[in-house]
């Protein structure tokens, strides 16, 4: 019968949905039992009774009030009581249910005295314990042996159903046969938790339910929860009057008892009214379970009262468990007969896959019924990495396209599957006709260049007929305000519905088919981007190797003449009389000098960085002169500026601390340098403050290996100046290495210092920020960890004084250099000379041994890069020669990584000294290893030159002396670092501004192009 249909079934299924009224407490807690029985809630353990069904009084006599608050002995026996109180020790009460009870019933009358005889059941419960009896005599005994031959046959026969059909049918011939019900019908549940009649067992005059479909609100969710729950649910009598519980709440907890395990617990209002308009007199309803989920139930109907027995009800329990178990082994047989088709073609592409894995798309083409067989589609789509490629009747590839968009933002799901694409994507109504279902697989690399690889089958419409008892539109009313509500269907005849836009349902197998090929395809994808990491990784590690190699070279050709250059000029100033123009002109030197190794050491840093190889060295030291020390390296290019200097030191900054006091120097010289260089007037502000503990903007990326026996503080600095500031946009871009503002472009630095101090910082636990107000001032803040030390944990640090000898009585100390730069090798022999010591000196390696094996030297200052052979393999054979093991080798290279000081020392090298050296480092490891005892240069303290302390600091103004075509070049020159066109503008300046030439020529001398620049400014 084909009604109208005003509202679309989809729209109905949301409607009856949101009206669903069947709540949890309405099912668990109904307040009422059903008559064939009585109910008693005992509390343990002298099971007084505490709740009570009102029909007690029918069977003994007594009322339901009268028995509150005693125990159960006073219906029973104390023996019986006694026997069930036994039973309340085992763990599991269904072991022992069912049981008997016997009684006398009390009455007026001695013709009214008979013996009772209960079949009774107990379980537990969170507030006591429930006690169920149904009396004996209203229950016709069943022949156990006849029982058990009926279940042993029934069994049989589901064991030889061929199919799930015929063992559905089987399973309802034999409950039919055992119950003697007028409708047996096996009823399975759909995805959407509506069900269909797949198997029916019925009387002949009755019309058949078989193949009708039944809404999902038939059966409301609290429903399907108790029919998971329990096995069974049995109502002998359709229209009972139900028997209210005295008193109706738990007395103890004033709510509804919960029923949710009780055979006798009463029906739902609207359940009644459903099975009335079915004209139903009794049900029986059993569960079938399927992986942890309702499969579907044995629905058992009489149209007039029924009761059943216990044991036939227990062996249909038994039956249905068995069933269970048998619905899962035969749809896994029919399952094994698609698989073992699917698995033939799924095998046939992962090998395909696996072994051509370079060409996956071609591969998926080139076998692309295999593909769509494996899931029965007409058509398929593979994006891979942005390519698509279309197979059989599919969408456009625009509109494939989009809906691959919209199931990545809306649905995200490895595997999708729906069979009516329309319903969850309007758009998919224009392709109906190719797509009403969608299968597809995905796989998602959010973390690569959003990189994703998708496989969609596609099923297209297939128009098909749906019979449903009764027209679903029949389940709504209008109440007499004018609101929806839902009402029991009064009709169950066949009612037809024509299902548009969606195609045939996708199987579970099939589902399971297009994981399996998710996983194919991910291997396949993995395998290669494994070939691509590798080869990107062999070439990364190719780059990375020749980068270091570039930089260990680079490394030594500079750092070696830069050894001589500095070295030399530290001999000269040992002279007692230089001329005051020889002074000047090695100054010079030895600030260019320290410059450029400032510049290498920049890069040296970064690549160390950049290579993760960068470590702490951290010992204990006096904070309070670190920061006194770092002023004072600061406060003349301050004072060259007119610039203020002020030092802000909260009480809170402890004295002594543990950590890296080198880095920490680094960085706070960077960016106090860095203050000064970009400010013109005002002043540049250095704050410190302590903080308890690690504070939230600590970057938890890094961590340092401070002693977690001392306590961590947080030193929080902050730098700030009035200099031109930083645009927002820049604020990251400064941190950048190689990277510079346009103010930075102009003045001199390789852009590596903020970068390196950053790393730093987060280094020793902490992070560098900023913030800044363009044309105003910037604020750069650091943090770092520390830890508190005692002063007891300070070493004072020796006072660096000038070597002039040895002292007198002791042995007349041999050193052998090894060193084939004659720039070098000249330049430690006469310092060592000078100082009193006996000195020989070799080119190469093999020179060396020879001259150690005639010799004997006490140390060897040996280089590494040498001809015939080098300082490494020279090492290793004098360690192994007779002696050898005695004599202190000292590594001498102008290679600066952390792996050629470990190579060294594996070498055999007792220490390693970079070049270019210090004369201080190097008298301090020789005296380290031989016990040498210097004299000293008597010197004064060191100070600022109070000549240039009281020197004018120069303005804008003061240039206006010159011409302006002479303040252009110079502000080109300075732009252009030309600092010999400086000194040529600078010798044009009158005598009489002599004073104006000192401070422009001081600032060539140290650098601060960029100062002049802005004083030229025009």
């Amino acid at each position: 019968m084909q009604s109208p249909n005003p509202i679309s079934l989809s729209s109905l299924t949301s409607i009856l949905t949101a009206l669903e009224v069947c709540s949890d407490e309405s099912v668990y807690a109904p307040g009422y039992i059903q008559p064939h029985g009585m109910l008693l809630m005992l509390q343990e353990p002298h099971l007084t009774i505490l709740q009570i069904s009102e029909n007690v009084e029918q069977f003994f006599g007594i009322s339901a009030e009268a028995l509150l608050g005693q125990p159960l002995q006073r219906l029973f026996s104390g023996a019986q009581v006694q026997r069930l109180a036994s039973y309340l020790a085992e763990d599991n009460l269904e072991l022992c249910n069912p049981f008997e009870l016997k009684t006398r019933r009390f009455a007026q009358t001695d013709w009214q005295r008979k013996n009772q005889t209960f079949r009774g059941v107990m379980h537990r419960m969170v507030d006591g314990l429930i006690l169920e009896l149904e009396p004996q005599q209203l229950i016709k005994s069943t022949d156990s042996t006849q029982l058990y031959h009926r279940l042993q046959v029934a069994i049989a026969n589901f064991r030889n159903a061929t199919n799930l059909t015929n063992l559905a049918q089987t399973l309802a011939k034999e409950v039919k046969a055992m119950t003697g019900f007028d409708r047996v019908m096996i009823y399975r549940f759909k995805v959407d938790d509506s069900g269909v009649v797949i198997a029916e067992e019925k009387q002949s005059h009755l019309e058949s339910y078989l193949g009708l479909h039944y809404l999902a609100i038939d059966i409301p969710a609290p429903a399907r929860k108790l029919f998971y729950r329990n096995w069974m649910r049995f109502i002998p009598d359709i229209n009972y009057i139900p028997v209210c519980l005295i008193p109706t709440n738990h007395p103890l907890t004033n709510t509804p008892l919960d029923l949710s395990n009780s055979v006798l617990r009463g029906v739902s209002h609207f359940h009644i009214e459903y099975l009335q308009n079915m004209g139903v007199g009794g049900s029986m309803t059993i569960s079938l379970l399927n992986d942890k989920r309702l499969w579907g139930l044995i629905a058992c109907h009489h149209y007039s009262p029924k009761l059943v027995d216990y044991e036939i009800r227990k062996a249909c329990e038994l039956l249905g468990q068995f069933a269970s178990i048998e619905l899962v082994h035969q749809q896994e047989r029919e399952f094994d007969v698609y698989r073992t088709q699917v698995k033939a073609i799924q095998d046939e592409l992962q090998q395909t896959l696996l072994q051509d894995d370079n060409f996956i798309e071609q591969v998926l083409i080139r076998d692309s019924s295999q593909l769509l067989d494996l899931v029965h589609a007409q058509g398929a789509a593979i994006l891979l990495d942005a390519h698509l490629t279309l197979i059989g009747q599919t969408p456009s590839a625009t509109q494939v396209q989009e809906l691959v968009k919209w199931l990545v933002q809306h649905k995200g799901e490895q595997v999708f599957s729906t069979d009516s694409l329309s319903r969850l994507y309007p758009e998919a109504k224009a392709f109906k006709d190719q797509a009403s279902g969608l299968l597809a697989i995905s796989i998602l690399f959010n973390h690569v260049k959003q990189k994703s690889y998708h496989i969609f089958w596609f099923r297209p419409e297939q128009i098909q007929t749906v019979n449903w008892a009764g027209n679903p539109q029949d389940a709504i009313a209008i109440n007499e305000i004018g609101e929806m509500q839902l009402c029991p269907r009064k009709s169950f005849e066949m009612w037809k519905e024509t299902v548009r836009e969606t195609s045939w349902p996708w199987e579970v197998a099939e589902l399971e088919a297009a994981t399996e090929m998710r996983n194919t395809l991910m291997l396949a994808v993995l395998e290669f981007s494994q070939i691509a990491l590798e080869q990107a990784a062999e070439q990364a590690a190719i780059a990375s190797r020749a980068k270091s190699q570039f930089l260990a070279k680079m490394s030594h050709e500079l750092r070696t003449p830069l050894n001589a250059i500095l070295g030399f000029t530290q001999l000269i100033n040992r002279r007692e009389k230089i001329p005051s123009e020889f002074q000047e002109d090695l100054g010079i030197i030895s600030r260019s000098g320290k410059h450029l190794l400032t510049l290498i050491n920049d890069v040296l840093e970064m690549s160390k960085i950049e290579a993760g190889q960068l470590e702490l060295t951290e010992n204990s030291f006096d904070l309070h002169q670190l920061i006194h020390s770092i002023r004072d390296m600061v406060a003349l290019k301050a004072l060259e500026k007119g610039i203020d200097l002020i030092t802000e030191q909260h009480s809170s900054v402890p004295r002594y601390v543990y950590g890296d006091k080198s880095k920490l120097l680094q960085i706070l010289l960077n960016l106090l340098s860095n203050a000064i260089k970009f400010t013109t007037t005002g002043s540049v502000t250095l704050r410190f403050q302590a903080l308890t503990g690690r504070v939230g903007s600590i970057n938890s990326l890094h961590s340092i290996s401070t002693d977690d026996s001392k306590p961590i503080i947080t030193l929080h600095v902050e730098v700030e100046n009035t200099g031109c500031g930083i645009a927002q946009s820049d604020i990251e871009t400064v941190f950048e290495a190689f990277t510079q503002t346009e103010p930075g472009r102009h003045v001199q630095g390789t852009g590596l210092g903020l970068s390196i101090s950053r790393q730093f910082a987060r280094l020793m636990g902490g992070n560098i920020t900023a913030r800044s107000t363009l044309n105003q001032k910037s604020t750069f803040i650091c943090e770092v960890l520390l830890s508190l030390v005692s002063s007891v944990d300070i070493i004072a640090p020796e006072t660096t004084r000038t070597v002039i000898g040895l002292e007198p009585g002791q042995p007349n100390y041999r050193i052998l250099v090894a060193e084939d730069l004659r720039e070098n090798r000249l330049l430690l022999v006469r310092l060592l000379k000078l100082v009193g010591f006996q000195v020989c000196a070799v080119e190469n390696g093999k020179e060396a041994i020879a001259l150690w094996s005639e010799w004997h030297p006490h140390l060897i200052l040996m280089d590494i890069q040498m001809p015939v052979m080098d300082g490494y393999e020279t090492t290793r054979q004098i360690r192994v020669s007779e002696g050898g093991k005695e004599v202190v080798i000292i590594a001498l290279t102008a290679y600066a990584f952390e792996e050629d000081y470990t190579t060294s020392i594996q070498a055999g090298c007792n220490d390693h000294i970079t070049k270019p050296f210090t004369e201080a480092i190097l008298f301090d490891r020789i005296a380290h290893y031989l016990e040498v005892r210097y004299r000293y240069k008597e010197e004064a303290l060191p100070g600022l030159d109070q000549q240039i302390l009281l020197q004018k600091s120069l303005t804008a103004k003061d240039l206006q002396v010159m011409s302006p075509e002479w303040i252009i070049q110079a502000n080109q020159a300075a732009l252009d670092l030309n600092d010999a066109k400086l000194y040529n503008l600078i010798a044009q300046i009158p005598n009489q501004e002599q004073v104006l030439a000192n401070a422009l020529k001081s600032l060539v001398d140290n650098f601060q192009l960029e100062a002049i620049a802005i004083l030229t400014q025009t």
